[in-house]
């Protein structure tokens, strides 16, 4: 038999990076194995699956290459089903794979589709002048929103467009969408969330348990519940890189105290301990409020429709995001209905992924007695109308027979007769949900026998009693039957989808059913005896996927339904000593003691909704950022007057607060910096040493120094006279820039700011190639920067300034005079140069002008 041959690559349809993979096997059966089986992959795929083909087909074990081919041919097999999917996904790809694949070129594009926004409005304004500038904004901001759309962003006020809104909120998104660092962080949520639903699809993440003989643990074969390991490596970078830069950094007080930013953080919310401990304790006392109202506590589990899992053959491709935002939706009309029906409810909701990823909720909410069964039938009837086949198709395919029935027919004028006649009905028979009803009944009759006999020995017993109480002649002791639990009708066709149970207290508290899931999406404390349904595996484990996993798709773990709200009362603590304000001081007082049940009664009571007495002030800033928003920072507390928030109060007739009065929680201005750097400016106090001789650092190249008498002492260090120094501040809070011993003087935000020279003519020319860069991709027709782009304008830049290096002056400037005859720019002369209408000879007489540049003089 003849040698074979291995394909030809460029006929197959692959990758650039799959094609080279494929060419570093020699060996030719492998090598046409490989290529077989990643042409009908999609082409964003390839690359991933060649890498970890190579990664296991180049292990130094025996039969490493067998087992890379066995895993390809399995991988391959557990694709195929939902190659339609995958393809779907591909090809809806907001970006090129070449940039979606890596974090800087994602980065970076976020420049480029800024200056695409910017170019789309330019177009549309020169397009439409004669529009007035109201019509105009909106008929830009169209415009632009559609092409950012394009890519999957979320644009600001896109859901409100049709509606009637102000000039300015389109100002605000077009500004916003104008800018790189606003598209940077739209494409890395974007990046985040593409890659892992790629992780989803391709099965990487999921259950895949199996049990080892050897160990006869269980074990992984590399697939990760809940969230992929490339989500979670990425999710454990940046918590180290955020805890490093937390560790950088100080805080200084207007007052001068200074703390590190990392113990600041550790006393707040963003503590996993303190998190779990507020929302346990709340939970609680929440629990203890109910029993005081007489409610009741229930427990539901809600899960998503099939096409929502990834594990389910009915997938169709929609991200956890998606399924969250379908319970969302769906939990907001069922509540709207309870709200119409006026039902009251309170309590918690806990979002926790099943091992695919997909979301499922946990919900303990406390209810009266008497509308439990109507708040279940209208949470039930909502959370399974989607889909409602699936759920009876679980027991068993749909079949239909013939049925004979009376009927009763209308007869004019002499009544009604019964008909006999015969259709098709639908029916369920010898299904899954047969076998079940059959099991339930044989429970029933078993539990009925057992309560049967437990009465006749109860009566038995108080016989008995009741003789031997006559013999001792006193009252007889009655003896109470044994009550046997009935069994659950667990064949009910809206299972899983939708489960309910009410809470016995005989069993323990309600906290107690709830802190394993709050535990488990935190950070698994005390949870090293529980094992997880979904995988098998010990709870305390899951901690770090569950957390990648919220963090990967931006989904809300906590969330407490009814409950006042729980900014004013973090607010309040704050305040650790006793204030004179009569109507604030005994919330403020519950809430310092963490009396939580106390501080919702002084707020009135749970579903107090926006009618609460108490509220959050805050401060507003007009234009507060760089998209000329309002911006809005908590002060303090104040009391909520509104008429109809006090008539509320009233007609519930819970505690009502009518004084108008507030707190201020916030009296100290706290400052960001450099840790060190609080210690640097007292050691320049006390030894008079000048903010320009300080060390610098890579990462700070312009140190603050309070204006006014620092200042003034730093100038007349540098040799300024008294006199001069107020006309000096005056150039500076103007705007204008000094020069002075290498250093460079400016004041910008009532602060005096010193930079150094060398460091700030690099920032310059960084600036100078970017811009030039854009602009040769302008001229050659595209908005997208090539390297040859960026590399002419590099040496653009650096020969202009190496011009004015030869001229004594670090900088460029417009005019340029060599040897007294030509009077023209560096940049002008570098142009001249690349045009061959000018070029250098030496550094005494470096540049010599043709017959062209005349034209200049």
């Amino acid at each position: 038999m003849a040698n074979p041959k291995p394909l030809d690559l460029q006929a197959l349809r692959l990758s650039g990076i799959a094609k080279g993979l494929i060419s570093s096997i020699s060996d030719i059966d492998d090598h046409n194995f490989l290529a077989r089986g990643l042409q009908n992959v999609p082409v964003p795929l390839q690359s991933r699956m060649a890498r970890k083909y190579i990664d296991r087909y180049n292990q130094k074990k025996a039969g490493s290459q067998f087992r890379a081919n066995t895993w390809l041919r399995r991988t391959i097999a557990r694709l195929k089903p939902r190659f339609g999917v995958l393809f779907s996904i591909t090809q809806n790809m907001p970006l090129p794979w070449h940039i979606l694949s890596s974090i800087e070129k994602t980065k970076k594009h976020a420049g480029t589709l800024a200056m695409e926004c910017v170019q789309i409005t330019l177009d549309v304004s020169e397009e439409n002048q004669r529009l007035s500038y109201e019509k105009l904004v909106r008929v830009t901001y169209e415009a632009v929103s559609d092409h950012a759309k394009s890519f999957g962003v979320n644009v600001p006020f896109y859901s409100m467009r049709e509606d009637d809104l102000p000039q300015e909120c389109f100002e605000i998104a077009l500004l916003k969408m104008q800018c790189d660092k606003w598209w940077a962080r739209q494409l890395k949520i974007l990046r985040k969330q593409f890659l892992e639903l790629l992780e989803i699809a391709t099965g990487q993440v999921g259950k895949d348990l199996y049990h080892d003989k050897n160990s006869k643990k269980p074990k992984r074969r590399g697939i990760s519940p809940y969230s992929s390991k490339q989500a979670q490596r990425e999710f454990s970078f940046a918590q180290a890189s955020g805890r490093q830069f937390l560790e950088m950094m100080e805080l200084q007080s207007s007052d001068g105290d200074v703390i590190d930013l990392i113990e600041a953080v550790k006393s707040g919310m963003a503590n996993p301990a303190n998190r779990r401990n507020e929302l346990m304790l709340r939970i609680r006392e929440t629990e203890e409020l109910a029993d005081e109202m007489g409610y009741v506590a229930m427990f539901y589990t809600i899960t998503c429709p099939a096409r929502f899992h990834a594990n389910a053959n009915t997938w169709d491709g929609s991200t956890p995001k998606d399924a969250q935002n379908y319970l969302t939706t769906t939990w907001a009309r069922a509540r709207s209905k309870l709200n119409r029906r006026d039902l009251k409810y309170f309590g918690v909701r806990v979002v926790e992924p099943h091992a695919d990823g997909c979301p499922h909720w946990h919900m303990m909410l406390f209810m009266p007695k008497n509308k439990l069964q109507e708040i279940n039938a209208i949470l039930r009837w909502y959370f399974i109308q989607e889909d409602k086949n699936e759920l009876y198709d679980r027991y068993g395919p749909e079949l239909t027979r013939a049925k004979v029935f009376n009927k009763f027919v209308d007869i004019n004028t002499h009544g009604t007769h019964i008909k006999t006649v015969e259709a098709c009905v639908k029916y369920r028979a010898h299904t899954e949900k047969t076998h079940l009803f059959k099991l339930y009944k044989q429970k029933r009759s078993a539990w009925g026998f057992a309560k049967k006999k437990a009465n006749e020995v109860a009566i038995q017993r108080n016989k008995e009693e009741a003789e031997k109480a006559k013999v001792e002649n006193r009252e007889p002791k009655k003896i109470k039957v044994k009550n046997h639990k009935a069994p659950t009708k667990f064949y009910r066709t809206f299972s899983p989808r939708f489960d309910a149970v009410k809470l016995d207290k005989n069993k323990g508290s309600a906290a107690s059913y709830i802190a394993k899931y709050i535990s488990k999406n935190i950070d698994g404390y005390m949870l090293s005896d529980h094992v997880d349904a979904d995988t098998g595996e010990n709870l305390q484990e899951q901690a770090n996927p569950v957390l990648a996993w919220a963090s990967t798709w931006n989904i809300r773990q906590f969330q407490f339904q009814g409950s006042p709200s729980v900014t004013v009362y973090r607010e309040l603590r704050r305040m650790r000593t006793a204030v004179k304000d009569e109507v604030i001081e005994p919330i403020r007082h519950a809430a310092d003691t963490a009396n939580w049940k106390d501080y919702v009664k002084l707020q009135g009571g749970m579903c107090i909704g926006r009618a609460a007495n108490f509220k959050s002030m805050y401060e507003a800033t007009p234009m507060g950022n760089d998209y000329a928003e309002v911006v809005r920072r908590i002060k303090g507390v104040v009391t909520n007057i509104d008429y109809k928030a006090v008539l509320t109060r009233l007609f519930n007739n819970v505690h009502n607060v009518t004084d108008a009065t507030s707190l201020k929680t916030r009296l100290i201005e706290w400052t960001r910096q450099l840790k060190g750097t609080a210690e640097k400016l007292n050691a320049k106090d006390n030894t008079n040493v000048g903010a320009a001789d300080l060390s610098w650092t890579s990462g700070n190249n312009c140190t603050p120094i309070a204006a006014g008498s620092r200042a003034e002492l730093l100038l007349d260090m540098m040799g300024t006279s008294k006199n001069d120094v107020d006309e000096v501040i005056k150039d500076l809070n103007s705007g204008k820039r000094i020069s002075r011993n290498g250093q460079i003087y400016q004041i910008r935000d009532g602060q005096l700011q010193v930079l150094n020279i060398d460091e700030q003519i690099k920032h310059d020319q960084r600036l100078a190639i970017e811009s030039l860069a854009k602009t040769y991709s302008q001229k050659a027709g595209s908005w997208h920067i090539t390297e040859a782009h960026w590399q002419q304008a590099r040496e653009y830049v650096e020969l202009t300034y190496k011009y004015a290096q030869l001229d004594g002056r670090k900088t460029p400037n417009n005019t340029h005079t060599p040897n007294g005859s030509v009077t023209i720019g560096d940049w002008d002369l570098v142009t001249l140069v690349k045009q061959g209408s000018a070029s250098a000879i030496n550094d005494n007489d470096w540049w010599v002008l043709n017959h062209r540049a005349k034209t200049f003089c």
